[in-house]
């Protein structure tokens, strides 16, 4: 089931997918915005994963690393990042969100393991949904702590029968 997340109320857990916090990051999605003002604001039940911790600070390396380079290959950015001069600038708006995300959890942002009995899980989910194993990882979580509804903008989640998927379209 899909439903828009401008209307959710906050009574059941939810668990916040990368791009959730990417549209935050980069201002690109005033839902998704508003939501995690939500977060901030109220005592939600919001979880999210180590490994969407992850995909959001990958990802904020490489667009803050792209200000740098002509060309933005994962090569050339280990390459820029040898010089600790490069490393400071590309670091500083990765560590001002890391610290964001640190005020999310000082308002109630759970920030769940992912552990090896989940990616067992996440392979039979990602086969059964025809998921990327990082998606798979994401329900395998939800389902080992019982959380049942999910904020994202991935459509591939729309196939999961067994979660409401709040998205900010």
């Amino acid at each position: 089931m899909q439903k828009n997340l401008k209307d959710f109320k906050g009574k059941e857990s939810i668990f916040i997918d990368a791009n959730i916090f990417l549209h935050h990051a980069f201002d690109m999605n005033p839902i998704s915005v508003e939501f995690l003002k939500t977060v901030e604001s109220f005592n939600l039940k919001a979880f999210t994963s180590a490994l969407v911790i992850e995909e959001v600070m990958f990802k904020l390396i490489i667009q803050s690393a792209s200000n740098f380079l002509g060309k933005v290959t994962l090569q050339d950015i280990k390459r820029f990042l040898k010089d600790s001069r490069n490393r400071e600038k590309v670091f500083k708006p990765v560590a001002e969100y890391r610290e964001y995300i640190d005020t999310l959890k000082d308002f109630g942002l759970v920030v769940l393991d992912l552990t090896d009995k989940d990616m067992a899980l996440a392979l039979e989910k990602a086969k059964a949904n025809g998921l990327i194993m990082a998606d798979a990882a994401h329900l395998a979580v939800m389902e080992r702590k019982g959380i049942g509804h999910m904020a994202s903008s991935d459509s591939d989640f729309k196939a999961v029968s067994d979660i409401t998927l709040w998205t900010p379209d």
